[in-house]
């Protein structure tokens, strides 16, 4: 499990990503052949949190991985103020280089909001999208119930203080809160996500920077919110039932907007059903793209 980190990166490349006038280092990885599925992670992990599904993915289907910036190997800029809406950027730009022109899409907690906002974008995304998946993650914000430490970590003093104490202790055991009882979090694939999170983070808090997303998706919930309701492009959801973040009451919360959606439900699972059960959602995944 030590060295899970360093294959992960092997496997995969820095690639420079042009957005708004500035060139960003993006770690990209790519398996497999057939048609394009995109895997988008969530916080405050990496395209390591797809290590468990990938394999059974790239049988089938050409799997691309990102990690976002400020996350895993991708550039940490000191000071920066991130954007889901500069992720979604460097995204389709990520895409845009990999000469990929349609793609199905799944996306897990932050990723799902980048996702949200590439569909909002439409034709002007730069891709057409396939399919879309989104994994557990907080996709209507009045149902959306972030844990204690982030809500903390977002007040202005409290939140530098908070990031010094962000220890790998701290992070595996928050980390853990939020997995089912029938699927505990492994430790020490914990401790390897975190060494992802510090690595190359100049500032040691980058993990607080990146939780703007959450004032940030409630300010434009409606834009991001009509787009995973309105596409055109099939949308499923896959859902960990157990997770007190966005489980049970987020899935009820996405059949009130949809009756007809694609929901799979994941009774033994919580906030992390791609680490918690692989191979069910990846057999599940492929039954959804093409």
């Amino acid at each position: 499990m030590t060295d899970l980190w360093d294959r992960w990166q092997s496997g995969g490349e820095l690639i420079d990503v042009a957005v708004r006038g500035v060139t960003r280092r993006i770690f990209v990885r790519t398996t497999g052949s057939g048609p394009v599925v995109v895997l988008l992670h969530g916080f405050p992990s990496s395209s390591l949190e797809w290590s468990g599904i990938e394999p059974a993915l790239a049988a089938e289907r050409t799997v691309l991985s990102v990690d976002f910036l400020g996350y895993g190997a991708s550039e940490k800029p000191p000071g920066h103020r991130y954007s889901i809406f500069e992720q979604a950027d460097l995204v389709a730009g990520v895409l845009a280089a990999r000469g990929i022109a349609r793609a199905h899409i799944a996306a897990y907690d932050y990723g799902g909001i980048v996702l949200s906002e590439l569909l909002a974008r439409g034709a002007a995304a730069g891709f057409e999208p396939t399919g879309a998946t989104f994994l557990n993650g907080g996709l209507i914000a009045e149902h959306y119930r972030p844990r204690l430490v982030q809500r903390a970590a977002l007040v202005p003093g409290l939140g530098r203080l908070l990031a010094r104490a962000y220890t790998e202790s701290v992070f595996v055991r928050s980390w853990a809160e939020v997995f089912s009882a029938e699927h505990p979090l492994d430790r020490d694939l914990a401790a390897t996500h975190y060494r992802a999170l510090r690595s190359g983070d100049p500032d040691g808090d980058v993990h607080r920077r990146l939780l703007a997303y959450i004032p940030e998706r409630a300010a434009h919930r409606e834009r991001l919110e009509r787009a995973i309701f309105g596409t055109e492009a099939p949308v499923s959801f896959l859902w960990g039932m157990r997770d007190p973040v966005s489980g049970a009451h987020m899935a009820t919360a996405i059949t009130e907007r949809s009756p007809s959606a694609d929901l799979v439900e994941y009774p033994d699972a919580g906030h992390c059903p791609h680490l918690e059960i692989p191979h069910r959602v990846a057999a599940d995944l492929l039954a959804r793209t093409s």
